[in-house]
């Protein structure tokens, strides 16, 4: 993509949900492995006057936001509001396709339950999508053990819902080894909008603390929260500076 702002040194793409769309399912097509990476404020901070790092993430064929608070971050930069980009209706477009043509799915997450999560969330409003997938533990994770996990399906879309530090070091080591058509670097995205979406068990509804519960899961810590306030402020000082 040629149109990108920079947030805090990273330079992020200001495509439409129809066009960043198009184009990951014309990588598909094309067989040629592409790597699309969605940013949230724990990447900018993260990679925030680390040159390397900020170098690397270009390299990348799409960098997306992947949080309502980056994308208007986004517009807040250009000055303008420009053609929306929206994460659940780009997923709906991509996995519309992958369906449709039987493309295979792999899911490489964190943990089991996390895994599970996404792909119960998938195949509810996808249930004939081709999923397989991949969890680390802290046993036997190593970079070697996704790269060969990843390799051993080869699918046509690869999903990564890892840890931040854990999804760049994946890029910066492992891009030309993973054997996938289009990877997409997604963080927590798919697993957060799992627990959005899922029903709280009836001991929590009684209680009437289901958001409470959501957020819990979500983020246990308040770590996502803090990470938006502190890219703000953080963006107000750079732009004054």
């Amino acid at each position: 993509m040629e149109d990108r702002i920079r947030l805090l040194g990273v330079a992020v793409d200001t495509a439409s949900t129809k066009d960043a769309a198009d184009a990951s399912i014309r990588y598909i097509q094309e067989e040629c492995s592409k790597v699309l990476y969605f940013v949230n404020s724990e990447t900018l901070l993260l990679l925030q006057n680390d040159n390397e790092k900020e170098e690397l993430l270009e390299t990348c064929d799409m960098i997306l936001p992947g949080t309502v608070s980056v994308s208007a971050n986004v517009d807040a930069a250009l000055g303008h509001k420009r053609d929306p980009f929206f994460l659940e209706s780009y997923f709906d477009m991509v996995f519309d396709y992958v369906v449709e043509n039987g493309c295979e799915v792999l899911v490489v997450a964190d943990d089991e339950s996390r895994f599970t999560s996404v792909q119960k969330n998938i195949h509810e409003k996808w249930p004939y999508l081709t999923l397989s997938g991949a969890f680390l533990t802290e046993k036997d994770y190593s970079n070697e053990h996704i790269v060969n996990e990843i390799n051993s399906v080869a699918p046509e879309l690869l999903i990564l819902a890892l840890d931040e530090k854990k999804q760049i070091s994946l890029l910066k080591d492992f891009r030309s080894q993973m054997n996938a058509d289009l990877m997409l670097f997604t963080g927590n995205i798919l697993y957060n909008k799992a627990v959005q979406d899922a029903k709280v068990p009836d001991s929590i509804e009684k209680l009437r603390i289901q958001n409470l519960y959501k957020w819990f899961m979500k983020d246990k810590s308040g770590k996502s929260l803090f990470n938006n306030i502190k890219l703000k402020f953080r963006l107000k000082r750079e732009k004054q500076d």
